[in-house]
């Protein structure tokens, strides 16, 4: 690239010298102020370049090279690198790393409107191989890898042909300072037409499972089913910064702000406002794009052979050397020792806790990850509701899906302070494989705010789960259910009122319309009276009879008072919360601890313990072989028997019905008849007529049809 061609068209061979002069000057000029891209002599006397200059003034407005390339240490801006890493990741179909050559044809489309030939193809990937000293890097196995798609941009930089990337990045939603912009159709609920029935807005839909499933198979580098804090840190690299998961508690403050609860994990927390991030921003209309950007390489004006005035872009480190992107990652090192590897359940259990949290930050986050939701999943699922109204597991709508048949349930865990749910919560979550690792569950500190986690429970055998099993189809081990937690402290003045709004909310409508909250543990200390009473009036303000709900006692590791609560009936909270269950035809409440000695253990039986407690829960929430709500023995009892009286109601009913028509057809075969005789009736419908004694006296017949009349 001559950046000098028209002052040397311009020029006379008699001012050869001045020429040279002037051309030092310039020189000296780029070198001290590398943000000087092209140098034009013009003249407004002589009418020499005017538009031209006009035209690259232009340019320089609409297409700056500042966002795009760090000029101080010549490669590819950091926030570019990021912008075209999630546009490839946004078109790598079979998430091999590679763009095919199907691809990018598709990229293309959807970019320029404007279909790529085969030769087109071959002469970039020539191009970007001749450009690149290594050209594994950039191809492999014939098709571009990321840093052969980011080589061609490098090549449009290089040749200052920068409109062509800027209209890329705008077609995709990224303002000048290339911060993607959310579009309002994945921020709001989606349309009626096109609703998930069988899947609340809390809930995530099959495709997106089905991309998650990929990219957690997609990032697992060594296939060991688990992702490491790299590989967590890789798929969040193309998001905002500080590019660390929407759950980690550097961004909860600022994602889940407004929200009624918010992740509760174990990191340490940050300051509230330590971060700023600008998460929903209104889209703006991407620019007409006007030609392509992978056409011909004379097309594009674009030579093989360029000028060492910009350097080359090493894209392996695009933008990893520049203050700014040094800042950002001291942030993110510091922070990154909080991430602990994730198999594939808790992977998703994360996405479903914050999904439950927040469905418009999810789904916002999904779509800076690539994520875009599928028109024609919406549609073929629209047809499966009416076949199925209420399927508990989610349709198989890709292979990948076959992985982990699960189910999301909610469960608002209630009780005063000091009532041991923090610490039940913190039992119930501990991993057996990362003892050594967790902290006691005893050790908790207080919140003012509610909390959500996700725990993970499997139902391996068939009959374990009868609402479910029915679902599973033949071959599968069992299902996955991933049960989201939300502990709520005690209320303070008005969050009464917000309780009794997130446990009354629903989501959907007709046959689809279910509850925000699937169950609700109330927690009390076997050891406090105003425990008790306190989660008892809590049922009785909050809770309607058709809410599911589960008494827990904790801290019954002390087992005095468990015995006392035995042997003195309604004296001690126990046995007061027992006789309470037994009258509104509850299970009885759960006895457990979060100690050593029960549910906090590292030995194997409390590893089933917990889960035993957690089943217990599902199947409460689900009413499956449990009884949850209150009388529902005795409203099933009486169901039945109303639907039974029905069922007889109807018979006499269309009996009577028939008798009718019959005696009215017959009566109209006998109009001169005034009388009619009930044997006569039955003789004509039975054919009985030669059984009947003639000898019957003609009175009697007629008294016998006086008295029927």
């Amino acid at each position: 690239m001559d950046l000098f061609s028209q002052m040397g068209a311009a020029a006379a061979v008699s001012d050869e010298q001045i020429l040279a002069r002037s051309r030092q000057q310039i020189v000296s000029i780029l070198q001290r102020f590398k943000f000087v891209r092209q140098c034009i002599k013009c003249s407004a006397k002589n009418l020499l370049n005017v538009d031209e200059i006009f035209l690259k003034a232009q340019q320089a407005v609409l297409y700056p090279i500042t966002p795009l390339y760090d000029l101080n240490q010549g490669k590819i801006a950091h926030n570019c690198h990021r912008a075209f890493s999630r546009i490839f990741r946004m078109y790598d179909k079979d998430n091999d790393d590679l763009l095919s050559n199907a691809e990018i044809n598709a990229f293309q489309n959807d970019a320029f409107r404007v279909p790529l030939v085969e030769r087109d193809l071959a002469g970039w990937k020539k191009v970007v191989s001749k450009n690149n000293p290594s050209e594994e890097s950039v191809i492999r196995n014939g098709k571009f890898t990321v840093a052969g798609f980011l080589a061609i941009f490098d090549v449009f930089i290089s040749q200052n042909r920068l409109e062509v990337p800027w209209r890329i990045l705008r077609a995709f939603g990224y303002d000048d300072d290339l911060n993607l912009d959310i579009p309002e159709s994945v921020t709001s609920p989606p349309p009626a037409d096109a609703f998930y029935s069988e899947y609340p807005s809390w809930s995530l839909t099959p495709s997106a499972r089905n991309f998650l499933t990929a990219t957690f198979h997609q990032f697992d580098r060594d296939n060991d089913g688990k992702l490491s804090m790299d590989d967590i840190l890789a798929i969040f690299a193309i998001v905002p910064e500080p590019s660390l998961p929407p759950w980690h508690p550097f961004r909860t403050q600022e994602v889940f702000g407004g929200c009624f609860s918010f992740p509760r994990l174990s990191a340490q927390d940050v300051p509230p406002g330590s971060v700023s991030m600008s998460l929903l921003r209104t889209p703006s209309p991407p620019p007409p794009v006007a030609a392509s950007f992978l056409g011909p390489l004379s097309a594009s004006e674009i030579t093989i052979s360029s000028t060492d005035d910009l350097p080359s872009v090493d894209v392996s480190r695009a933008g990893s050397n520049s203050n700014s992107q040094s800042e950002s990652d001291s942030v993110r090192g510091n922070h990154a020792a909080s991430l602990t590897a994730l198999n594939f359940n808790d992977w998703m259990g994360h996405w479903h806790m914050i999904n439950a949290i927040s469905p418009i930050s999810t789904r916002a986050e999904l779509y800076r990850l690539g994520h875009m939701e599928a028109k024609s999943t919406l549609h073929s699922s629209r047809r499966r509701q009416k076949i199925n109204k209420k399927p508990l597991v989610p349709p198989i709508t890709d292979a990948l899906s076959l992985l982990s048949p699960s189910k999301e349930l909610r469960v608002f865990v209630l009780g005063s302070r000091n009532s041991g749910k923090t610490s039940l919560l913190n039992a119930l979550s501990m991993d057996s494989s990362r003892m050594d690792e967790t902290k006691s569950p005893l050790e908790t500190q207080s919140t003012d705010r509610p909390q959500s986690c996700c725990i993970q429970v499997e139902f391996g055998h068939k009959g374990d789960l009868v609402g479910v099993d029915k679902d599973i189809e033949e071959g599968r081990k069992g299902i996955v259910v991933h049960m989201i937690f939300t502990e709520v402290p005690q209320g303070k003045g008005g969050e009464e009122e917000r309780i009794r709004a997130e446990l009354k909310a629903t989501i959907g409508d007709g046959t689809a319309k279910r509850r925000k909250c699937d169950l609700v543990v109330l927690a009390y200390d076997v050891g406090s009276q105003s425990s008790l009473s306190y989660a008892m009036e809590l049922e009785g303000s909050l809770l309607t009879d058709d809410v599911p709900r589960v008494y827990v006692g904790t801290k019954a590791d002390c087992r005095k008072e468990t015995d006392a609560g035995d042997a003195a009936g309604e004296s001690t909270p126990v046995g007061i919360a027992k006789n309470h269950c037994s009258e509104l035809d509850l299970d009885l409440p759960l006895l457990t601890s979060a100690s050593l000695s029960m549910l906090g253990g590292h030995d194997s039986a409390a590893t089933k313990c917990r889960a035993e407690v957690l089943r217990h829960f599902a199947r409460c929430a689900l009413n499956d072989k449990a009884r949850s709500t209150p009388y529902a023995d005795k409203k099933r009892r009486d169901a039945a028997k109303r639907r039974r009286v029905l069922w007889l109601g109807g018979i006499l009913s269309v009996s009577a019905a028939v008798v009718i028509g019959v005696s009215a057809l017959l009566g109209s075969r006998n109009e001169g008849k005034k009388e009619r005789s009930v044997v006569g009736l039955f003789k004509s419908l039975f054919g009985v007529a030669s059984s009947i004694d003639s000898s019957v006296p003609m009175a009697a017949v007629s008294i016998a049809g006086n008295d029927s009349s």
